[in-house]
């Protein structure tokens, strides 16, 4: 009887234990909504999204990027993305995954479905506040 009784006090002791560990620190945040972070906009999350994957080649006019779609169309449409008004986002998704020219594919374990979502969205005359 006394093995039962310590095997039990060490059992709700670790179930304590584990208690403290997984859930414990979560009595130190606030839990009331109006203590939640606010949403990232949608558009400002395209943007960070874009710098990260497409900002070297297509942030500037010197980035390769820029400059093979300025050779491309000759300085009939901008050759900075950003800048442009005809990218559909079905279009840039669809070049993202496929890729074009020199630019290479990205593969979802690269550009996530949402995140390329995201870029799409934030490039879409749609959603230009804007230019």
């Amino acid at each position: 009887m006394q093995g039962f009784q310590f095997r039990r006090n060490l059992a709700v002791v670790a179930c304590a234990m584990l208690a403290v560990a997984l859930g414990g620190c979560a009595l130190l945040a606030p839990t009331s909504p109006q203590f939640a972070p606010p949403a990232e906009p949608a558009r400002t999350a395209g943007g960070k999204t874009f710098d990260k994957w497409c900002g070297d080649c297509h942030h500037s006019a010197q980035g390769p990027g820029s400059l093979a779609l300025q050779r491309r169309y000759r300085g009939n449409v901008p050759a900075i993305l950003e800048q442009r008004s005809n990218l559909p986002a079905p279009y840039i998704m669809r070049v993202v995954r496929q890729g074009i020219s020199f630019m290479p594919s990205f593969r979802k374990t690269e550009i996530s479905d949402a995140d390329l979502a995201l870029v799409a969205a934030y490039l879409a005359p749609s959603q230009r506040l804007t230019h």
